[in-house]
């Protein structure tokens, strides 16, 4: 496993470190109004944040996983919802990206102008969101919304029209494009799976403001509502309907490196705030200090496994999926084994912080108020939480297909 940082990672948790602490002022803030950070955005793009994932040879940072992994951690350190946020957007820049390369090696789903927006996100600064997640469609079959939905999608002159609606809408607010997905049904190769890019200023394109949660409240991961949107057919990827290929592996590959990252990284904030909370302080009638009660080292005894084991893990899983050919191939039972692990880990950190902190930290002035609301939504990110990715993990694990009937609900 990997223990020293190279001079790429080095700089890219250089610039995470720089925006965690500037974020870290104004995340409180955001919270209570459930607001945007716009400004936040404003500073990343600014910095070459917003093209870590793009090729090197396009221009961009091209960071791997475990880069990434470092990275996002570093950011969520400081601000949890800006780095789910903004990790959304890396996530779509990465799977753009993985395309990229394997239409350079002549494999991969073929999708026309691909090089122009990994080069406009370095240039131009362009934002992606990925509204893809489909409150209709079970999460582990529809992978989420990726590869299937109950989004439609109708022939028409020169590419599609879509309708339907998307949950989860994160990056919305300051997206210049966005990346989902429709069925259509083909009459000759049946139903269909459409992998989408258009403008998000396109005409239908209805960004909701119904975003008002416990967890995350600044992401803003509003709905989007697609009404009669057209989008033309060279900007669509066509594939099966619920068929895991080589993308579903890769947005697996990327969606685990970097979001468990970011719950790692509070469950460390949480951590430091709750001893740095306690050292030093007394109670009547005793001399020495809170870390001298059996029962709060205990607790630091039990964030300290929780955090060092879940890091551990994320990063020899990730390790591997520096490679694309990895990243490629199916690697579902090591990642979502991963996932679980480690977001459970870091629930129990952040609850071990606040019975470390005890009734203060109920107060809304302390930080620990808010960051034990964020990490209650670590265990219910699709499309590998819960008893479905646990299920889906169980069917990898016996050797069973991702899809495949008899499925007992």
């Amino acid at each position: 496993m990997q223990t020293k940082r190279t001079e790429r990672q080095q700089h890219f948790l250089n610039l995470a470190s720089i925006h965690a602490d500037d974020f870290r002022a104004r995340v409180a803030q955001h919270d209570q109004e459930s607001s945007f950070p716009h400004e936040n955005v404003a500073a990343m793009k600014a910095s070459g944040y917003t093209a870590l994932l793009v090729p090197e040879e396009l221009g961009g940072g091209g960071a791997s996983p475990l880069d990434l992994a470092f990275a996002q951690e570093r950011l969520a350190y400081g601000d949890l919802p800006m780095a789910i946020a903004v990790n959304m957007h890396h996530i779509a820049v990465a799977m753009i990206a993985d395309l990229w390369r394997l239409n350079q090696q002549g494999a991969g789903l073929k999708l026309e102008g691909i090089e122009p927006m990994l080069r406009a996100v370095v240039k131009d600064k362009i934002i992606f969101g990925a509204p893809v997640s489909d409150p209709k469609m079970n999460s582990s079959l529809g992978f989420a919304g990726v590869n299937d939905t109950t989004r439609q999608a109708r022939k028409v002159a020169g590419g599609y029209v879509i309708n339907g609606r998307s949950g989860f809408g994160t990056m919305s607010a300051c997206a210049d494009y966005l990346l989902t997905t429709a069925r259509y049904h083909d009459p000759v190769e049946g139903p269909r799976c459409l992998l989408c890019f258009l403008p998000s200023t396109t005409k239908g394109v209805q960004i909701q403001n119904n975003w008002d949660t416990m967890s995350i409240r600044s992401s803003c991961s509003n709905d989007v509502v697609w009404d009669n949107v057209f989008i033309e057919e060279k900007a669509t990827v066509s594939r099966p309907v619920q068929t895991w290929d080589a993308l579903s592996n890769l947005t697996s590959s990327w969606w685990v490196a970097s979001g468990p990252a970011c719950y790692i990284g509070l469950a460390q904030a949480a951590r430091d705030y709750a001893m740095n909370w306690i050292s030093g302080r007394t109670q009547e009638p005793f001399e020495q200090p809170m870390t001298y009660y059996p029962g709060n080292q205990l607790l630091a005894a039990e964030m300290e496994i929780g955090l060092r084991s879940a890091r551990a893990t994320l990063h020899h899983t990730i390790a591997a999926h520096d490679d694309l050919a990895t990243r490629s191939a199916d690697d579902l039972v090591n990642l979502i084994a991963c996932f679980q692990f480690v977001m459970e880990s870091c629930v129990q950190v952040v609850d071990r912080a606040m019975r470390m902190v005890g009734g203060a930290a109920l107060f809304k002035k302390s930080p620990l108020e808010q960051m034990y609301r964020d990490v209650r939504a670590a265990i219910i990110h699709q499309p590998f939480a819960g008893t479905e990715g646990k299920a889906l993990l169980g069917r990898r694990a016996f050797g069973l297909p991702v899809y495949g009937m008899p499925r007992f609900v």
